[in-house]
């Protein structure tokens, strides 16, 4: 399965093309759609619904969250099997209590549906975090594909890993910054152009890693400074920054990077290792079973003296 994901502004517009297509002319295009938590799938009708509940966040300027699943032309799924990989997603993301609406089209060849979400929460009125969510919907459409037993399609953001792979990682140390290889020229220019317009538009040290992890980048502190990686290369702040993007000045908008960074782990965000990322609750499971393992390695040290 591959999955595409973006953030927008406007439920009328996204429901409109969804249901029509990008001129409105092809309402048959849609095989099937279906809602959850909202009483219809008329796209005259829920957008306003949709709106109604993004007003209870003052803060969300971007409400609605729009996710695309696609399979290879050769696996045909019955609408039962393509919705229920929507609401495990959904899942996954812990969006399920949203409101949301999922159109699966017939324009083409590959089954493919699209899924449209309010991201301000009907009943709390707080806003789902955006933190990482391509790379968090890949890792939820990875999984499913091992457990629906469908062909795995080869990820670009993230790797699902065993348990036993994940406890091997942590042993030996897991993600280190000094291991990795300095990009060229090209890459750093390439990357300088992408990055630039992100300094200038993020609102905190979270929004400016949500946009990078765009490109399959985390941010991670290195000696006094920061770089962007993939897990493989790196480039430096000051080669990406210039001089209107310093350390300082960043710190100066966003607070101290190393503050947010040590909260970050304890939130509950996902922690970027080279290409793992473990949830902290895997994280504490890994640190579990790791102490049970040196206490038995003790145990049988001591029946050997």
């Amino acid at each position: 399965m591959i999955g595409e994901a973006q953030t927008g502004t406007g439920f009328g517009g996204l429901a409109r093309y969804l249901a029509t297509g990008q001129r409105g002319d092809r309402p048959e295009r849609v095989e099937w759609a279906e809602a959850r938590n909202l009483p219809t799938t008329d796209p005259d009708t829920y957008p306003a619904m949709m709106r109604a509940t993004a007003r209870m966040s003052r803060r969300v300027q971007d409400p609605v969250f729009h996710f695309s699943v696609s399979w290879p032309v050769d696996e045909q799924l019955e609408p039962d099997a393509m919705a229920g990989v929507a609401d495990q997603t959904l899942s996954d993301l812990g969006l399920s209590e949203h409101q949301s609406v999922i159109v699966c089209h017939n324009d083409t060849e590959h089954p493919h549906l699209h899924v449209m979400v309010n991201r301000v929460h009907p009943e709390t009125g707080k806003a789902w975090p955006k933190w990482r969510y391509k790379t968090r919907l890949e890792r939820s459409l990875k999984t499913q594909e091992r457990e629906l037993g469908l062909q795995e399609v080869p990820g670009r953001l993230s790797r699902v890993l065993s348990f036993g792979e994940r406890l091997k990682k942590r042993a030996e140390g897991g993600f280190d910054v000094n291991a990795l290889v300095a990009w060229g020229k090209d890459k750093i220019g390439e990357l300088r152009q992408f990055i630039r317009p992100h300094f200038d538009e993020a609102s905190s040290w979270n929004d400016l890693e949500d946009r990078v992890s765009e490109r399959g980048l985390g941010i991670h502190g290195k000696g006094q400074g920061l770089i962007f990686s993939d897990g493989k290369g790196f480039a430096k702040l000051s080669q990406v920054g210039g001089k209107r993007h310093r350390l300082a000045m960043l710190e100066a908008r966003f607070g101290d990077w190393k503050s947010y960074e040590a909260e970050r782990k304890k939130s509950g965000g996902p922690i970027r290792r080279g290409d793992l990322l473990l949830h902290v609750e895997e994280q504490e499971e890994i640190d579990r079973r790791l102490s049970r393992r040196r206490g038995r390695d003790r145990d049988d040290d001591d029946r050997e003296r």
